[in-house]
């Protein structure tokens, strides 16, 4: 069963863990690293997200992502990291799939 989550603030200019973000949210579930989870930018920042398959340091690639736009994470990654692209505050919606 899918849940969402209260929206996540993103640091510009920095790489924010969003499961580490996700875990720090009191009065919710944790969230195992790996789950799938559905990716909104609410902000008008444009953001990005890393996603590593292969080792948690290894962050190569990503998407791209404007608002409105949403994103969904491959199944069984070893970490997702989101970052605010300029000076100012990105904000998403994290949905977690599984």
């Amino acid at each position: 069963m899918a849940t969402t989550r209260p929206d996540i603030y993103i640091t510009p200019k920095q790489d924010n863990d969003i499961y580490a973000l996700l875990n720090a949210q009191a009065g919710f579930p944790a969230v195992t690293v790996g789950a799938k989870l559905r990716i909104q930018n609410k902000g008008s920042a444009k953001i990005y997200i890393h996603q590593s398959d292969e080792t948690v340091t290894d962050f190569a690639g990503g998407t791209s992502l404007p608002s409105p736009w949403q994103s969904f994470t491959d199944d069984g990654i070893l970490g997702c990291k989101v970052t605010a692209i300029g000076d100012i505050s990105g904000l998403v919606q994290v949905e977690v799939l599984a």
